[in-house]
């Protein structure tokens, strides 16, 4: 049941994450804290639990932080894809210390990129933080998809890795034509 709430919210942040900032901002939350809860060992309930109080809290940090609105958005996807990469590179141990490192050194880029670029990165950051999760939940649903939440031999972190490359590329390009779509509604 938790990867599969995973790999919804994941569609969603995939395929709609830059129509929304507060959508993304609890999308994401809710992923990093799942995915860390998961690689972490904790149990179905707990990881969803966990994934929800992320999504409050990073709602919350957006309420408190709203001047600084796509820093915060960044700072959120970034976290997703760095807990992706940290799943990764990990090599079957939970090594806490490189998540330390990777985890806010890829949400502190993506913070920076998303205050720097706005709009065009909200599509690509939410697109590439969907696909991680979606990649992810997928992999946690059935044991014949394991090597996509945590491939263990170089092949399957290529194969994992081009996945996640073709799932962003078709989420910011949905993306791109519900934004394009509603602007033209708009006028």
């Amino acid at each position: 049941m938790s990867a599969l709430a995973v790999t919804l919210v994941g569609l969603l942040l995939l395929l709609a994450g830059s129509l929304s900032v507060r959508l993304a901002v609890l999308a994401a939350g809710f992923g990093v804290s799942w995915m860390l809860s998961v690689a972490l060992g904790t149990d179905t309930g707990t990881a969803v639990l966990i994934g929800v109080a992320g999504a409050v809290l990073a709602f919350l940090l957006t309420l408190v932080a709203s001047r600084l609105l796509f820093f915060v958005c960044g700072l959120c996807v970034g976290a997703v894809v760095g807990a992706r990469l940290f799943v990764l590179v990990q090599g079957g141990t939970a090594d806490v210390l490189l998540a330390l490192i990777v985890i806010p050194a890829v949400a502190l880029l993506c913070a920076f990129l998303a205050r720097r670029l706005e709009r065009r990165f909200l599509v690509w950051g939410t697109a590439v933080g969907g696909a991680a999760l979606v990649i992810s939940g997928v992999g946690r649903l059935w044991t014949d998809a394991d090597d996509l939440w945590h491939p263990e031999s170089g092949g399957a972190v290529v194969v994992a890795l081009v996945l996640w490359l073709v799932l962003s590329v078709i989420g910011s390009q949905v993306q791109k034509r519900f934004t394009a779509a509603r602007f033209t509604e708009n006028g």
